[in-house]
Protein backbone atom coordinates (compact mmCIF):
# COMPACT_ATOMS: atom_id res chain seq x y z
CA UNK A 1 0.00 0.00 0.00
CA UNK A 2 2.78 2.55 0.84
CA UNK A 3 4.35 1.75 -2.68
CA UNK A 4 1.60 2.50 -4.33
CA UNK A 5 0.64 5.55 -2.54
CA UNK A 6 4.50 6.79 -3.34
CA UNK A 7 3.96 5.71 -6.71
CA UNK A 8 0.66 7.48 -7.67
CA UNK A 9 0.76 10.69 -8.76
CA UNK A 10 0.24 13.87 -7.37
CA UNK A 11 -3.53 14.42 -9.01
CA UNK A 12 -4.85 10.98 -7.75
CA UNK A 13 -3.53 11.58 -4.71
CA UNK A 14 -5.73 14.68 -4.10
CA UNK A 15 -8.41 12.61 -5.55
CA UNK A 16 -7.81 10.19 -2.70
CA UNK A 17 -7.45 12.68 -0.19
CA UNK A 18 -10.22 15.04 -1.15
CA UNK A 19 -12.39 11.67 -1.46
CA UNK A 20 -11.89 10.32 2.15
CA UNK A 21 -11.92 14.21 3.18
CA UNK A 22 -15.76 14.30 1.42
CA UNK A 23 -16.50 10.81 2.75
CA UNK A 24 -15.06 10.91 6.31
CA UNK A 25 -17.48 14.57 6.31
CA UNK A 26 -20.09 13.02 4.46
CA UNK A 27 -20.51 9.84 7.22
CA UNK A 28 -19.63 12.05 10.03
CA UNK A 29 -22.77 14.43 9.28
CA UNK A 30 -25.32 11.77 8.56
CA UNK A 31 -24.80 10.00 11.51
CA UNK A 32 -25.44 13.37 13.21
CA UNK A 33 -28.16 14.59 11.08
CA UNK A 34 -29.42 10.65 11.49
CA UNK A 35 -29.61 10.92 15.07
CA UNK A 36 -31.20 14.25 15.35
CA UNK A 37 -33.83 13.45 12.99
CA UNK A 38 -34.16 10.28 14.98
CA UNK A 39 -35.01 11.69 18.02
CA UNK A 40 -37.20 14.94 16.45
CA UNK A 41 -39.40 12.24 14.78
CA UNK A 42 -39.85 9.90 17.78
CA UNK A 43 -40.01 13.79 19.85
CA UNK A 44 -42.98 14.01 17.21
CA UNK A 45 -44.48 10.83 17.83
CA UNK A 46 -44.23 10.91 21.40
CA UNK A 47 -46.17 14.80 20.81
CA UNK A 48 -48.70 13.37 18.42
CA UNK A 49 -49.72 10.68 20.55
CA UNK A 50 -49.78 12.67 23.83
CA UNK A 51 -51.95 15.67 21.86
CA UNK A 52 -54.62 13.20 20.49
CA UNK A 53 -54.47 11.52 24.24
CA UNK A 54 -55.01 14.53 26.05
CA UNK A 55 -58.12 15.99 23.67
CA UNK A 56 -59.99 12.46 23.37
CA UNK A 57 -59.56 12.12 27.02
CA UNK A 58 -61.06 15.28 27.94
CA UNK A 59 -64.22 15.16 25.03
CA UNK A 60 -65.00 11.40 26.49
CA UNK A 61 -64.61 12.48 30.48
CA UNK A 62 -67.30 15.13 29.78
CA UNK A 63 -69.53 12.92 27.42
CA UNK A 64 -69.45 10.23 30.65
CA UNK A 65 -69.85 13.09 32.97
CA UNK A 66 -73.18 14.00 31.37
CA UNK A 67 -74.52 10.45 31.42
CA UNK A 68 -73.67 10.62 35.16
CA UNK A 69 -75.39 13.55 35.77
CA UNK A 70 -78.25 11.94 33.83
CA UNK A 71 -78.10 9.01 36.22
CA UNK A 72 -78.44 11.08 39.47
CA UNK A 73 -81.35 12.94 37.80
CA UNK A 74 -83.27 9.64 37.68
CA UNK A 75 -82.48 8.87 41.09
CA UNK A 76 -83.55 11.84 42.71
CA UNK A 77 -86.76 12.54 40.30
CA UNK A 78 -89.77 13.35 42.52
CA UNK A 79 -91.91 10.96 40.50
CA UNK A 80 -89.28 7.92 40.68
CA UNK A 81 -88.62 8.82 44.63
CA UNK A 82 -92.25 8.39 44.97
CA UNK A 83 -92.90 5.46 43.40
CA UNK A 84 -89.20 3.77 45.33
CA UNK A 85 -91.39 5.16 48.99
CA UNK A 86 -94.92 3.05 47.67
CA UNK A 87 -92.41 -0.13 46.84
CA UNK A 88 -90.52 -0.28 50.29
CA UNK A 89 -93.78 -0.10 52.33
CA UNK A 90 -95.20 -2.97 49.88
CA UNK A 91 -97.75 -0.64 48.73
CA UNK A 92 -97.83 -2.47 45.72
CA UNK A 93 -100.28 -6.33 45.32
CA UNK A 94 -99.17 -8.75 42.77
CA UNK A 95 -98.65 -7.20 39.60
CA UNK A 96 -99.69 -3.67 40.61
CA UNK A 97 -95.69 -2.59 41.11
CA UNK A 98 -95.39 -3.38 36.88
CA UNK A 99 -98.28 -1.20 36.23
CA UNK A 100 -97.45 1.74 38.42
CA UNK A 101 -94.05 2.20 37.09
CA UNK A 102 -95.75 2.46 33.29
CA UNK A 103 -97.58 5.16 34.45
CA UNK A 104 -95.64 7.05 37.28
CA UNK A 105 -91.95 6.40 35.86
CA UNK A 106 -91.43 5.27 32.27
CA UNK A 107 -92.10 8.40 30.43
CA UNK A 108 -90.09 10.44 32.87
CA UNK A 109 -87.38 8.45 31.79
CA UNK A 110 -88.38 8.43 28.05
CA UNK A 111 -88.03 12.20 28.01
CA UNK A 112 -84.25 11.95 29.88
CA UNK A 113 -83.39 9.13 27.30
CA UNK A 114 -84.33 11.56 24.40
CA UNK A 115 -82.84 14.35 25.58
CA UNK A 116 -79.50 13.04 26.06
CA UNK A 117 -78.97 11.04 23.11
CA UNK A 118 -75.89 8.63 25.03
CA UNK A 119 -78.31 6.80 26.70
CA UNK A 120 -79.52 3.70 25.12
CA UNK A 121 -81.47 1.63 27.75
CA UNK A 122 -82.06 2.15 31.49
CA UNK A 123 -82.49 -0.46 33.64
CA UNK A 124 -84.21 -0.42 37.46
CA UNK A 125 -83.71 -2.94 39.52
CA UNK A 126 -85.21 -3.34 42.50
CA UNK A 127 -85.40 -6.53 45.22
CA UNK A 128 -88.28 -8.45 43.49
CA UNK A 129 -88.68 -6.83 39.66
CA UNK A 130 -86.74 -5.50 36.95
CA UNK A 131 -88.01 -2.60 34.70
CA UNK A 132 -85.76 -2.46 31.05
CA UNK A 133 -86.96 0.62 28.76
CA UNK A 134 -85.59 2.19 25.86
CA UNK A 135 -87.06 4.64 23.65
CA UNK A 136 -90.01 2.63 22.38
CA UNK A 137 -89.04 -0.71 24.27
CA UNK A 138 -90.12 -1.42 27.70
CA UNK A 139 -89.68 -4.91 29.66
CA UNK A 140 -90.49 -6.02 32.71
CA UNK A 141 -89.98 -9.41 34.91
CA UNK A 142 -89.49 -10.76 37.76
CA UNK A 143 -86.30 -10.77 39.67
CA UNK A 144 -85.24 -14.12 40.24
CA UNK A 145 -81.88 -14.11 41.23
CA UNK A 146 -81.86 -13.04 45.00
CA UNK A 147 -78.21 -14.52 45.42
CA UNK A 148 -76.98 -11.21 42.75
CA UNK A 149 -79.47 -8.99 43.96
CA UNK A 150 -78.05 -9.30 47.44
CA UNK A 151 -74.40 -9.55 46.42
CA UNK A 152 -74.89 -6.20 44.58
CA UNK A 153 -76.96 -4.23 47.23
CA UNK A 154 -74.60 -5.52 50.17
CA UNK A 155 -72.13 -3.04 49.81
CA UNK A 156 -73.90 -0.11 47.70
CA UNK A 157 -71.10 2.33 47.57
CA UNK A 158 -68.57 -0.03 46.02
CA UNK A 159 -70.45 -0.42 42.98
CA UNK A 160 -71.30 2.97 42.05
CA UNK A 161 -69.71 3.94 38.77
CA UNK A 162 -69.16 2.58 35.00
CA UNK A 163 -68.86 -1.05 34.84
CA UNK A 164 -69.07 -3.36 31.64
CA UNK A 165 -70.99 -6.64 31.42
CA UNK A 166 -70.28 -8.93 28.10
CA UNK A 167 -74.11 -10.17 26.36
CA UNK A 168 -74.65 -13.60 25.26
CA UNK A 169 -73.89 -12.72 21.35
CA UNK A 170 -70.61 -11.51 22.68
CA UNK A 171 -71.29 -7.76 22.60
CA UNK A 172 -69.74 -5.32 25.28
CA UNK A 173 -72.48 -3.54 26.96
CA UNK A 174 -71.10 -0.62 28.89
CA UNK A 175 -73.15 1.23 31.76
CA UNK A 176 -73.38 3.43 34.78
CA UNK A 177 -74.30 2.02 37.87
CA UNK A 178 -75.91 4.19 40.94
CA UNK A 179 -77.28 1.72 43.98
CA UNK A 180 -80.90 3.76 45.34
CA UNK A 181 -79.59 3.41 49.00
CA UNK A 182 -76.53 5.03 48.38
CA UNK A 183 -77.85 8.29 46.48
CA UNK A 184 -81.54 8.17 46.06
CA UNK A 185 -83.45 10.60 49.14
CA UNK A 186 -85.39 7.22 50.38
CA UNK A 187 -83.22 5.45 52.82
CA UNK A 188 -83.88 1.48 53.12
CA UNK A 189 -84.65 0.84 49.78
CA UNK A 190 -82.96 -1.86 48.09
CA UNK A 191 -81.84 -1.69 44.45
CA UNK A 192 -79.83 0.32 41.80
CA UNK A 193 -80.14 1.96 38.21
CA UNK A 194 -77.86 0.92 35.43
CA UNK A 195 -77.67 3.52 32.51
CA UNK A 196 -76.22 1.59 29.53
CA UNK A 197 -74.98 3.91 26.96
CA UNK A 198 -74.59 3.90 23.08
CA UNK A 199 -70.15 3.15 22.62
CA UNK A 200 -70.33 4.97 19.68
CA UNK A 201 -72.22 8.16 21.06
CA UNK A 202 -70.08 8.23 24.08
CA UNK A 203 -66.70 7.73 22.45
CA UNK A 204 -67.19 9.64 19.63
CA UNK A 205 -64.62 11.61 20.16
CA UNK A 206 -62.08 9.39 19.40
CA UNK A 207 -63.07 8.46 16.31
CA UNK A 208 -63.48 12.18 15.38
CA UNK A 209 -60.59 13.58 16.94
CA UNK A 210 -57.74 11.87 14.49
CA UNK A 211 -57.99 12.72 11.15
CA UNK A 212 -57.95 9.87 8.09
CA UNK A 213 -54.21 10.45 6.90
CA UNK A 214 -52.94 10.14 10.62
CA UNK A 215 -51.94 6.70 11.57
CA UNK A 216 -52.85 7.04 15.72
CA UNK A 217 -55.13 4.53 16.91
CA UNK A 218 -56.90 5.06 20.11
CA UNK A 219 -58.40 2.22 22.43
CA UNK A 220 -60.44 2.87 25.73
CA UNK A 221 -59.25 -0.27 27.69
CA UNK A 222 -60.79 -1.64 31.04
CA UNK A 223 -58.31 -2.56 34.38
CA UNK A 224 -58.06 -6.09 32.84
CA UNK A 225 -56.08 -4.33 28.92
CA UNK A 226 -59.34 -5.20 27.38
CA UNK A 227 -60.64 -3.31 24.17
CA UNK A 228 -63.53 -1.77 24.94
CA UNK A 229 -63.77 1.16 21.66
CA UNK A 230 -61.61 2.05 19.23
CA UNK A 231 -61.67 4.97 16.71
CA UNK A 232 -60.52 1.88 14.11
CA UNK A 233 -61.43 -1.51 13.51
CA UNK A 234 -61.00 -3.42 17.45
CA UNK A 235 -59.75 -6.87 15.97
CA UNK A 236 -56.53 -4.43 15.66
CA UNK A 237 -56.40 -4.23 19.25
CA UNK A 238 -52.80 -4.53 19.99
CA UNK A 239 -51.22 -7.25 22.13
CA UNK A 240 -48.73 -5.61 24.48
CA UNK A 241 -46.64 -7.56 26.94
CA UNK A 242 -46.53 -4.79 29.01
CA UNK A 243 -48.74 -1.94 29.43
CA UNK A 244 -47.28 1.39 29.73
CA UNK A 245 -47.70 3.22 32.90
CA UNK A 246 -50.28 6.27 32.87
CA UNK A 247 -48.44 9.08 30.79
CA UNK A 248 -45.57 6.79 30.30
CA UNK A 249 -44.30 6.52 26.66
CA UNK A 250 -43.07 2.80 25.89
CA UNK A 251 -41.71 1.37 22.44
CA UNK A 252 -42.65 -2.17 22.39
CA UNK A 253 -43.23 -5.43 19.84
CA UNK A 254 -47.28 -6.09 19.02
CA UNK A 255 -47.73 -9.18 16.84
CA UNK A 256 -44.15 -8.95 15.21
CA UNK A 257 -44.26 -5.04 14.31
CA UNK A 258 -42.80 -2.04 16.65
CA UNK A 259 -45.10 0.07 17.56
CA UNK A 260 -45.13 3.66 20.45
CA UNK A 261 -48.04 3.44 22.97
CA UNK A 262 -49.19 5.37 25.77
CA UNK A 263 -51.88 5.66 28.15
CA UNK A 264 -53.75 8.07 30.32
CA UNK A 265 -56.37 7.46 32.78
CA UNK A 266 -60.06 8.50 32.44
CA UNK A 267 -60.77 10.42 35.44
CA UNK A 268 -63.78 8.75 37.41
CA UNK A 269 -62.86 4.93 36.11
CA UNK A 270 -61.22 2.20 36.24
CA UNK A 271 -60.38 2.78 32.02
CA UNK A 272 -57.60 4.27 30.43
CA UNK A 273 -57.23 5.82 26.77
CA UNK A 274 -54.40 3.64 25.02
CA UNK A 275 -52.93 5.36 22.00
CA UNK A 276 -50.38 3.92 19.55
CA UNK A 277 -48.33 4.84 16.46
CA UNK A 278 -46.77 2.26 14.04
CA UNK A 279 -43.08 2.54 13.62
CA UNK A 280 -42.82 4.30 10.95
CA UNK A 281 -44.04 6.97 12.10
CA UNK A 282 -41.55 7.58 15.09
CA UNK A 283 -38.28 5.71 13.19
CA UNK A 284 -36.23 6.61 10.14
CA UNK A 285 -36.39 3.71 7.68
CA UNK A 286 -32.60 2.90 7.96
CA UNK A 287 -31.90 1.28 4.65
CA UNK A 288 -33.61 4.13 2.54
CA UNK A 289 -31.87 6.43 4.51
CA UNK A 290 -28.68 5.01 3.66
CA UNK A 291 -29.57 4.59 -0.27
CA UNK A 292 -30.42 8.04 -0.65
CA UNK A 293 -27.61 9.14 1.33
CA UNK A 294 -25.18 7.18 -0.80
CA UNK A 295 -26.57 8.35 -3.81
CA UNK A 296 -26.62 11.75 -2.72
CA UNK A 297 -22.69 11.19 -2.33
CA UNK A 298 -21.90 10.12 -5.41
CA UNK A 299 -23.07 12.87 -6.80
CA UNK A 300 -20.43 15.34 -5.58
CA UNK A 301 -17.57 12.62 -5.53
CA UNK A 302 -18.35 12.72 -9.18
CA UNK A 303 -17.91 16.44 -9.39
CA UNK A 304 -14.98 16.73 -7.45
CA UNK A 305 -12.74 14.04 -9.19
CA UNK A 306 -13.52 16.12 -12.58
CA UNK A 307 -12.67 19.72 -10.90
CA UNK A 308 -9.56 18.45 -9.60
CA UNK A 309 -8.55 16.84 -12.72
CA UNK A 310 -9.01 19.98 -14.37
CA UNK A 311 -7.57 21.90 -11.56
CA UNK A 312 -4.02 19.75 -10.80
CA UNK A 313 -3.66 19.98 -14.37
CA UNK A 314 -3.68 23.74 -14.47
CA UNK A 315 -1.83 24.05 -11.44
CA UNK A 316 1.00 21.13 -12.03
CA UNK A 317 2.25 21.91 -15.29
CA UNK A 318 4.76 25.09 -13.73
CA UNK A 319 6.10 22.31 -11.72
CA UNK A 320 6.22 19.83 -14.16
CA UNK A 321 8.43 22.64 -16.17
CA UNK A 322 10.72 23.02 -12.99
CA UNK A 323 11.32 18.91 -12.86
CA UNK A 324 12.02 18.84 -16.40
CA UNK A 325 14.51 22.05 -15.72
CA UNK A 326 16.29 20.24 -12.42
CA UNK A 327 16.66 17.14 -14.60
CA UNK A 328 18.53 19.29 -17.23
CA UNK A 329 20.35 20.50 -13.79
CA UNK A 330 21.34 17.17 -12.82
CA UNK A 331 22.64 15.84 -16.00
CA UNK A 332 24.85 18.85 -16.97
CA UNK A 333 26.35 22.19 -15.27
CA UNK A 334 24.17 24.32 -17.52
CA UNK A 335 21.98 26.84 -15.00
CA UNK A 336 18.72 26.87 -16.96
CA UNK A 337 15.72 29.21 -16.35
CA UNK A 338 12.16 28.48 -15.91
CA UNK A 339 9.85 30.63 -18.79
CA UNK A 340 6.43 31.62 -17.00
CA UNK A 341 3.98 34.18 -16.56
CA UNK A 342 1.62 32.86 -14.07
CA UNK A 343 1.28 34.58 -10.72
CA UNK A 344 -0.11 32.42 -8.84
CA UNK A 345 2.22 29.92 -5.76
CA UNK A 346 3.44 27.66 -8.70
CA UNK A 347 4.32 30.75 -10.72
CA UNK A 348 6.37 32.65 -7.27
CA UNK A 349 7.83 29.20 -7.02
CA UNK A 350 9.17 29.10 -10.64
CA UNK A 351 10.48 32.54 -10.38
CA UNK A 352 12.11 31.97 -6.31
CA UNK A 353 13.77 28.77 -8.56
CA UNK A 354 15.17 31.01 -11.02
CA UNK A 355 16.38 33.33 -8.44
CA UNK A 356 17.97 30.25 -6.57
CA UNK A 357 19.51 28.55 -9.37
CA UNK A 358 21.17 32.71 -10.05
CA UNK A 359 22.21 32.74 -6.13
CA UNK A 360 23.73 29.30 -6.68
CA UNK A 361 25.89 29.97 -9.74
CA UNK A 362 27.14 32.53 -7.75
CA UNK A 363 27.75 30.74 -4.47
CA UNK A 364 29.63 28.35 -6.75
CA UNK A 365 31.78 31.01 -7.73
CA UNK A 366 32.21 32.23 -4.07
CA UNK A 367 33.49 29.01 -3.18
CA UNK A 368 35.81 28.70 -5.94
CA UNK A 369 36.97 31.67 -4.21
CA UNK A 370 36.65 30.71 -1.25
CA UNK A 371 38.60 27.62 -1.35
CA UNK A 372 41.43 29.61 -3.54
CA UNK A 373 41.52 32.43 -0.14
CA UNK A 374 41.70 29.44 1.95
CA UNK A 375 44.67 27.91 0.43
CA UNK A 376 46.51 30.90 0.49
CA UNK A 377 45.35 31.94 4.01
CA UNK A 378 46.82 27.77 5.36
CA UNK A 379 49.81 29.10 3.32
CA UNK A 380 50.08 32.26 5.59
CA UNK A 381 49.49 30.25 8.91
CA UNK A 382 51.96 27.83 8.50
CA UNK A 383 54.24 30.83 7.66
CA UNK A 384 52.77 32.12 10.82
CA UNK A 385 53.80 29.34 12.72
CA UNK A 386 57.14 29.23 11.51
CA UNK A 387 57.53 32.80 12.51
CA UNK A 388 55.91 32.14 15.99
CA UNK A 389 58.57 29.01 16.33
CA UNK A 390 61.33 31.80 16.00
CA UNK A 391 59.64 34.76 18.00
CA UNK A 392 59.94 31.78 21.02
CA UNK A 393 63.68 30.41 19.60
CA UNK A 394 64.75 34.39 19.65
CA UNK A 395 63.30 34.72 23.01
CA UNK A 396 64.77 31.95 24.69
CA UNK A 397 68.87 33.36 22.88
CA UNK A 398 67.52 36.60 24.75
CA UNK A 399 66.67 35.00 27.98
CA UNK A 400 70.42 32.41 27.53
CA UNK A 401 72.09 35.35 27.02
CA UNK A 402 70.92 37.35 29.50
CA UNK A 403 71.62 34.67 32.02
CA UNK A 404 75.23 34.57 30.60
CA UNK A 405 75.63 38.58 31.00
CA UNK A 406 74.23 37.63 34.82
CA UNK A 407 71.49 40.38 33.85
CA UNK A 408 68.86 38.69 35.34
CA UNK A 409 65.86 41.41 35.45
CA UNK A 410 66.69 40.76 30.99
CA UNK A 411 66.22 37.07 31.70
CA UNK A 412 62.97 37.45 34.11
CA UNK A 413 61.00 39.83 31.43
CA UNK A 414 61.90 37.60 28.71
CA UNK A 415 60.85 34.51 30.31
CA UNK A 416 57.35 35.90 31.42
CA UNK A 417 57.61 37.81 27.38
CA UNK A 418 57.78 34.22 26.31
CA UNK A 419 55.25 32.73 28.65
CA UNK A 420 52.62 34.88 27.80
CA UNK A 421 52.80 34.96 24.16
CA UNK A 422 52.94 30.90 24.79
CA UNK A 423 49.36 31.41 26.70
CA UNK A 424 48.15 34.47 24.34
CA UNK A 425 48.58 32.45 21.19
CA UNK A 426 48.15 29.00 22.35
CA UNK A 427 47.62 26.20 19.05
CA UNK A 428 44.67 28.44 17.45
CA UNK A 429 41.78 27.71 19.72
CA UNK A 430 39.36 29.43 20.88
CA UNK A 431 38.50 28.77 24.47
CA UNK A 432 41.10 28.06 27.15
CA UNK A 433 40.52 27.65 30.58
CA UNK A 434 39.75 30.04 33.37
CA UNK A 435 42.91 28.93 35.03
CA UNK A 436 45.37 29.27 32.23
CA UNK A 437 43.69 32.58 31.56
CA UNK A 438 44.48 34.06 34.69
CA UNK A 439 47.87 32.85 34.63
CA UNK A 440 47.73 35.23 31.29
CA UNK A 441 47.12 38.07 33.20
CA UNK A 442 49.52 37.43 35.78
CA UNK A 443 52.12 37.29 32.77
CA UNK A 444 50.82 40.51 31.46
CA UNK A 445 50.41 42.84 35.05
CA UNK A 446 53.98 41.35 35.95
CA UNK A 447 55.72 42.71 32.29
CA UNK A 448 53.69 45.65 33.11
CA UNK A 449 55.27 46.17 36.73
CA UNK A 450 58.59 45.85 34.79
CA UNK A 451 57.71 48.57 32.64
CA UNK A 452 55.96 51.23 34.96
CA UNK A 453 57.99 50.38 37.84
CA UNK A 454 56.97 52.40 41.12
CA UNK A 455 54.16 53.56 39.50
CA UNK A 456 51.90 50.15 38.79
CA UNK A 457 50.64 47.98 41.94
CA UNK A 458 47.92 45.02 41.20
CA UNK A 459 45.77 42.65 43.01
CA UNK A 460 44.66 39.46 41.81
CA UNK A 461 42.16 37.08 43.64
CA UNK A 462 40.51 34.48 43.02
CA UNK A 463 37.45 33.65 45.97
CA UNK A 464 36.00 30.75 44.08
CA UNK A 465 37.21 27.48 42.95
CA UNK A 466 37.26 27.81 39.26
CA UNK A 467 38.37 24.06 37.84
CA UNK A 468 36.24 23.27 34.53
CA UNK A 469 35.84 26.65 33.75
CA UNK A 470 36.43 27.82 30.26
CA UNK A 471 36.35 31.16 28.90
CA UNK A 472 37.44 32.61 25.04
CA UNK A 473 40.94 33.30 24.71
CA UNK A 474 42.25 36.77 25.50
CA UNK A 475 38.87 38.58 26.84
CA UNK A 476 40.28 39.28 29.86
CA UNK A 477 43.59 41.10 29.14
CA UNK A 478 42.21 43.85 27.15
CA UNK A 479 39.97 44.32 30.33
CA UNK A 480 43.01 44.90 32.41
CA UNK A 481 44.89 46.94 29.76
CA UNK A 482 42.05 49.30 29.22
CA UNK A 483 42.29 49.74 32.88
CA UNK A 484 46.06 50.40 33.35
CA UNK A 485 45.91 52.52 29.85
CA UNK A 486 43.46 54.75 30.55
CA UNK A 487 43.06 54.62 34.24
CA UNK A 488 46.26 54.27 36.08
CA UNK A 489 48.55 55.86 33.50
CA UNK A 490 46.67 58.93 33.55
CA UNK A 491 48.20 59.36 36.69
CA UNK A 492 51.60 59.43 38.18
CA UNK A 493 51.39 56.08 40.07
CA UNK A 494 48.08 53.61 40.43
CA UNK A 495 46.93 50.38 41.02
CA UNK A 496 44.72 47.69 39.63
CA UNK A 497 42.32 45.19 41.40
CA UNK A 498 40.87 42.00 39.75
CA UNK A 499 38.10 40.00 41.83
CA UNK A 500 36.74 36.74 41.38
CA UNK A 501 33.49 35.24 42.55
CA UNK A 502 30.12 34.27 42.55
CA UNK A 503 26.89 35.59 42.60
CA UNK A 504 24.37 33.71 42.19
CA UNK A 505 24.55 31.29 39.11
CA UNK A 506 26.88 34.11 37.69
CA UNK A 507 30.70 33.68 37.89
CA UNK A 508 31.64 38.07 38.34
CA UNK A 509 34.83 39.51 37.02
CA UNK A 510 35.29 42.52 38.55
CA UNK A 511 38.31 44.86 37.49
CA UNK A 512 38.95 48.40 39.08
CA UNK A 513 41.29 51.28 39.03
CA UNK A 514 41.74 53.71 41.08
CA UNK A 515 42.70 56.28 38.16
CA UNK A 516 41.26 59.65 36.72
CA UNK A 517 37.69 57.69 35.96
CA UNK A 518 35.77 58.57 32.16
CA UNK A 519 33.32 60.91 31.18
CA UNK A 520 29.92 60.16 32.03
CA UNK A 521 28.88 60.29 28.06
CA UNK A 522 31.24 57.29 27.91
CA UNK A 523 30.10 55.39 30.46
CA UNK A 524 25.99 55.95 29.28
CA UNK A 525 27.44 54.87 25.33
CA UNK A 526 29.36 52.09 26.73
CA UNK A 527 26.48 50.66 28.63
CA UNK A 528 23.24 51.39 26.34
CA UNK A 529 25.64 49.94 23.32
CA UNK A 530 25.83 53.37 21.09
CA UNK A 531 28.99 53.40 19.34
CA UNK A 532 30.50 56.59 19.51
CA UNK A 533 33.60 58.33 17.84
CA UNK A 534 37.13 57.93 18.76
CA UNK A 535 38.68 54.73 19.59
CA UNK A 536 38.43 55.49 23.64
CA UNK A 537 36.20 52.88 24.90
CA UNK A 538 35.67 50.91 21.59
CA UNK A 539 37.60 47.92 22.84
CA UNK A 540 34.74 47.64 25.44
CA UNK A 541 32.16 47.71 23.11
CA UNK A 542 33.87 45.07 20.72
CA UNK A 543 34.51 42.85 24.41
CA UNK A 544 30.78 43.02 24.87
CA UNK A 545 29.18 42.19 21.36
CA UNK A 546 31.48 39.13 21.77
CA UNK A 547 30.44 38.16 25.10
CA UNK A 548 26.99 38.85 23.80
CA UNK A 549 27.66 36.11 20.29
CA UNK A 550 29.69 33.58 22.63
CA UNK A 551 27.56 33.64 25.64
CA UNK A 552 23.87 34.85 24.60
CA UNK A 553 22.16 37.49 26.20
CA UNK A 554 22.84 36.56 29.45
CA UNK A 555 26.31 37.59 30.04
CA UNK A 556 26.67 41.29 31.00
CA UNK A 557 29.42 43.97 30.75
CA UNK A 558 28.79 46.60 33.55
CA UNK A 559 30.94 50.00 33.01
CA UNK A 560 30.99 52.32 36.21
CA UNK A 561 33.11 54.99 36.07
CA UNK A 562 33.51 58.21 38.30
CA UNK A 563 35.73 61.02 37.33
CA UNK A 564 38.94 61.51 39.46
CA UNK A 565 38.10 58.25 41.61
CA UNK A 566 38.24 55.69 39.68
CA UNK A 567 36.52 52.74 37.11
CA UNK A 568 35.24 49.45 37.54
CA UNK A 569 34.16 46.69 35.26
CA UNK A 570 31.83 43.81 35.98
CA UNK A 571 31.66 40.78 33.16
CA UNK A 572 29.00 38.68 34.66
CA UNK A 573 28.49 34.95 32.71
CA UNK A 574 26.41 31.98 33.37
CA UNK A 575 28.53 28.97 35.53
CA UNK A 576 26.51 26.51 33.48
CA UNK A 577 27.68 28.48 29.95
CA UNK A 578 31.18 28.37 31.30
CA UNK A 579 31.44 24.18 31.74
CA UNK A 580 30.20 23.65 28.42
CA UNK A 581 33.05 24.30 26.40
Amino acid sequence: MTNLWKKMKIRWKFVWLCSLVLLIQFTVSNIYLFSQSSDLILKQGENLIGKYLSQSSGSVRNELKNVESSANILVINDDFQRYLRKYAVRYFENDSANIDFQFDVVQVFRNLISQTGNIREVQVHLEQNTFMLTRSVYVHKKNEDLATFNEVTAMPRSNIGWQIREKDEGEMEIFYRVPLSAIGKTTGIRGWIDVVVHPSSVFQAIKDMVPTNEQVQLFVIDQNAKAIYSNTSMSEHPSLSNMPEPGQVQIQDSSGRTIMSKTELIDGTEWQLLATIPEESFQLDLTNYIKTSLLILFIPIILLVLAILFMTNYMLKPLKQLVAVMGIVNRSNVMPQIVTDSQDEFGLLANRFNNMMERIDNQISVIREAEQLKREAEMRAFQSQIRQHFLYNTLALISWNARKEKAQETERISNLFARYYRLALGKGETYIALEREIELLHHYLDIQCSRFVDQLEYDLRVEVPIEGYRVIRNILQPLVENAIEHGVMSKESGKVFIRIHEDGEFLAIRIMDDGSGADPDIVRCINENIPFEGEKGFSLLSIKQTLHSYYGQEASLDFQSVVRSGTVVTVKLLKSRLSGH
